[in-house]
């Protein structure tokens, strides 16, 4: 018979060791180890073994286990952030009744030096209490001492307002020990930027996929939002609050407002804390530009608000996140506008007709003087060349005379147009009556003589046949000539 003491049965490995074989595995080890005495206040490495409801068992190379609390670990989103196997460095609380407790953080007693100058060079976190605020930074008792805290090493961010950490406590970690201890300093950002990096890696996974946040409002200046996301800070520009115009922030938001947006972009720097994140709070809904053309139709005639002018045109707002433009040469049919003001004015409730829609360019055209028919398509008609027809003086200009003819249609008369008998003798306001000498209705002119009987329209009473009837009359040159002039005149009136 095979001696069963021997035959390899409790040798045999599985893939994963059992609990009871795990535990007995740790206490061959601890049996081996040699013993170190723990002293309260020694700062210990240990291997987390198990994880309880209210307690992690921490191996530390001794006969007894050590305990530290399960809720050190837990981060602010209520997870928690170690697991069986990880390594941890802890400071000795207690060996009372042969049990060791541990703590992430040493407090309520005085430090020798000794622990302190080691506490400095571990890195390990040490409880503090903010207790006063100086020039420079906090003052703040850390195991039974005074420190001090510079205000840049609170936070990760710039404290605004260093009242707020006054008698609160917070972990901090020992950056210089000098004078026997009486010159202490303290730092709390090598603990928050310790799993600043996990973050951002978080946040980058969740830009990748275009996830909604939602952050707390911290602040609001002229150029966007200050969004707080769980640890670090991003910036919603202006230009990303709204696809409206925004104008007066404040106006719309709150500091402590919870809002949703989208992460644009990360930009990681050196030291973490300096890092980037930009936000959107307009990108969370519908692109009002999507399928623009659907909405604005060219040729339709919609309703819209002037927003702002520019010395080029308006803009009006036309449906939510859109506006458009009136450019100058598209607000009147009569008159040439020097400043869009001229014709409208901001808040001004407008008809426009669209032009057309560029949706890869996110611009639309609109047109003001569309709504109306052009004057000058009917002007042939009204006002036939070699016609005598009563009209308004308006301006005198070094080239002749503008001359109303009705509300909407102006004519030039040259100074050389007029008879010797009848210059010198006209006044602004005066009636008078002119011949119709020529019609130009793709640049909206007309030109006029006074005192000069117009043969001009005894052939036709159209102003293209009246130009080709004087220049087969061989005045060919004497037109150029006068066209340039008459060209001038008009450009300066308008």
């Amino acid at each position: 018979m095979k001696d069963k003491n021997n035959d390899g049965f409790f040798d045999e490995k599985t893939e994963e060791e059992s609990p009871q074989e795990r535990l007995m595995s740790m206490v061959d080890t601890i049996e081996k180890a040699p013993a170190v005495e723990l002293k309260s206040g020694t700062m210990v490495k240990g291997s987390i073994h198990s994880i309880g409801k209210e307690y992690i068992y921490v191996d530390v190379g001794q006969k007894n286990g050590a305990v530290i609390k399960k809720e050190e670990f837990i981060d602010s989103d209520g997870k928690l952030n170690v697991d069986a196997g990880d390594t941890i460095d802890a400071f000795v609380v207690s060996t009372d009744n042969d049990e060791i407790i541990l703590s992430k953080t040493l407090s309520g007693r005085k430090a020798k030096i000794k622990e302190l100058i080691e506490a400095s060079k571990s890195g390990v976190p040490i409880e503090g209490k903010v207790t006063g605020i100086n020039k420079g930074g906090f003052n703040v008792t850390v195991m039974g001492r005074k420190a001090f805290c510079p205000f840049s090493h609170i936070e990760l961010k710039y404290v605004d307002e260093p009242n707020t950490y006054l008698l609160k406590k917070f972990p901090f970690v020992i950056t210089r020990v000098e004078s026997r201890g009486r010159n202490i300093v303290l730092s709390r950002l090598p603990l928050l930027e310790k799993g600043l990096s996990a973050r951002f890696d978080e946040l980058e996974k969740l830009m990748e996929e275009k996830k909604v946040l939602k952050g707390t409002i911290s602040k609001i200046t002229k150029f966007g939002l200050f969004v707080e996301l769980g640890g670090v800070e991003g910036l919603v520009h202006v230009s990303e609050v709204s696809w409206d115009r925004a104008e007066n922030l404040k106006d719309s938001f709150k500091a402590g407002e919870i809002i949703e947006c989208v992460i644009l972009r990360i930009e990681r720097k050196e030291p973490l804390k300096n890092s980037k994140i930009s936000l959107s709070i307009r990108m969370v809904g519908e692109n009002p530009w999507d399928n623009i053309s659907k909405k604005l139709v060219v040729g339709s005639v919609v309703m819209g608000t002037i927003t702002r002018l520019a010395k080029f045109g308006a803009f009006v707002h036309l449906l939510p996140g859109i506006e458009g433009l009136i450019h100058i040469s598209e607000m009147s049919w009569t008159k040439r506008v020097h400043h869009p003001s001229d014709v409208v004015s901001e808040g001004d409730s407008v008809k426009v007709t669209i032009l057309a829609v560029d949706e890869a360019k996110r611009s639309v055209s609109c047109s003001l003087k569309d709504i109306t028919d052009n004057p000058w398509d009917s002007v042939a008609e009204k006002y036939p060349v070699g016609s005598k027809v009563e009209g308004t003086v308006m301006s005198e200009t070094k080239y002749g005379y503008f001359i109303d003819l009705d509300e909407d249609i102006s004519g030039l008369l040259v100074r050389s147009k007029i008879a010797k008998e009848k210059k010198g003798a006209l006044k602004n306001g005066e009636k008078i009556e002119v011949f119709v000498e020529d019609i130009d209705v793709e640049n909206c002119r007309i030109t006029l003589s006074y005192g000069i009987e117009s043969s001009a329209g005894k052939d036709t009473g159209s102003g293209k046949k009246g130009t080709a009837a004087r220049k087969r009359q061989g005045l060919q040159k004497s037109s150029s000539e006068f066209g340039e002039l008459l060209k001038a005149a008009f450009d300066k009136k308008k």
